[in-house]
């Protein structure tokens, strides 16, 4: 089978590798879809201390159980489904309250196991036992099917944000990311979304969204638009999507008096450090919350919200690669050229899920 393999140094390459032996209670999927992530590209220009070259990278999946030595009928072959990256060990206190991420045995796709970015994937038994994988309802197609990932993360990173009617929500970061927080504070009845950028090009492409507001800042001050907008309050929460420490210290400085701060995304270990004012965030009494990946009951309940339709899933998928052209793909994400990328390793096979997505940009 075709794999392409993280080596390190800034590296991947495509390969031929031999198909994954399963042992006893795994499942062998045909992946039919996975995404990039921005972690990924992360990994691939900084590397990462959880990632052990080499190593098949990608963790967004989405595909068809084609073989398996799992007893019983919960899982057959044919069935489409999606998986929950993070493994726990199923007996911690992490893992028996349903928080498997912070298990500090946790075992990780692309990290641990290879990810999503071959042919193939083995899924191991421990994953199957706890309840990382799920059945794709019949309505929604492979690619928005392995959006269920990011979406669970952003579930995660709201979980105790308690966004409601009253509530002006600022999110820095404009790409996929930043759109599916914009997208679930909304579904949570949050009163205005603000979508913050320093670049016009990833606002312009989120403006079918329709937001309450749009802060370039390359043309204005991220802060005294907030302001300007709040009527001096700043907003209730601020969600920072992006890998700055300069946006964490704007994140802070724009948040009201009691407001909450998500710090969502991850840092290369030279770039995590800044300085904060501490005096904001105890005098106005702000609540930093950081938030890490997902467990599988996130990943559940972000396939319901795609599958209810309450996340538009679909017009945040911009381009879909081949496999042989994930290089095109990595291009993409780090010029932020588009919003999400999608890698399906068969065309072919996937061409009628393809036909959904008229506006994306193919490449082969």
């Amino acid at each position: 089978m075709k794999a392409v393999i993280y080596e390190g140094n800034g590296t991947m390459k495509e390969k031929n590798v031999d198909l994954p032996i399963l042992e006893n209670n795994e499942l062998l999927l045909k992946v039919q879809a996975c995404g990039i992530c921005s972690s990924d590209l992360r990994t691939l220009l900084y590397g990462s201390r959880s990632v052990v070259p080499p190593v098949v990278l990608g963790h967004e999946i989405a595909g068809e159980i084609v073989d398996k030595t799992l007893r019983g009928t919960e899982y057959n072959l044919g069935q489409r489904v999606i998986v929950s990256p993070a493994i726990g060990c199923g007996r911690c206190i992490f893992c028996r309250t349903g928080q498997q991420n912070h298990c500090n045995d946790v075992r990780k796709i692309a990290s641990h196991y290879n990810g999503g970015f071959a042919e193939y994937i083995k899924i191991p038994a421990q994953a199957i036992y706890g309840g990382n994988i799920n059945i794709i309802p019949k309505n929604i197609d492979y690619l928005e099917a392995s959006l269920s990932e990011p979406l669970a993360c952003v579930i995660n990173g709201q979980e105790n944000l308690n966004i409601g009617p009253d509530d002006t929500v600022a999110v820095i970061g404009a790409g996929p990311i930043g759109l599916l927080h914009a997208e679930t504070a909304r579904l949570s009845g949050a009163k205005k979304i603000l979508l913050i950028n320093r670049s016009s090009k990833r606002l312009k492409l989120a403006e079918s969204f329709h937001y309450d507001a749009y802060i370039d800042l390359s043309a204005e001050d991220g802060i005294k638009a907030v302001n300007d907008m709040t009527d001096g309050k700043g907003a209730n929460v601020v969600i920072v999507t992006v890998s700055s420490a300069q946006a964490v210290e704007m994140g802070v400085n724009m948040a009201s008096h009691m407001g909450r701060v998500c710090l969502f995304s991850g840092f290369p270990y030279d770039k995590s450090k800044n300085k904060l004012d501490l005096n904001i965030v105890h005098y106005r009494q702000i609540t930093l919350y950081g938030v890490f990946s997902s467990a599988p009951r996130h990943n559940e309940a972000a396939l319901n919200l795609i599958t209810d339709g309450k996340i538009n899933i679909k017009k945040i998928i911009t381009h879909i690669v081949s496999l042989s052209k994930i290089d095109s793909g990595f291009d993409i994400v780090r010029a932020h050229d588009g919003l999400k990328v999608i890698v399906v390793p068969d065309m072919e096979d996937l061409q009628e899920d393809i036909k959904n997505y008229s506006s994306a940009k193919i490449i082969v």
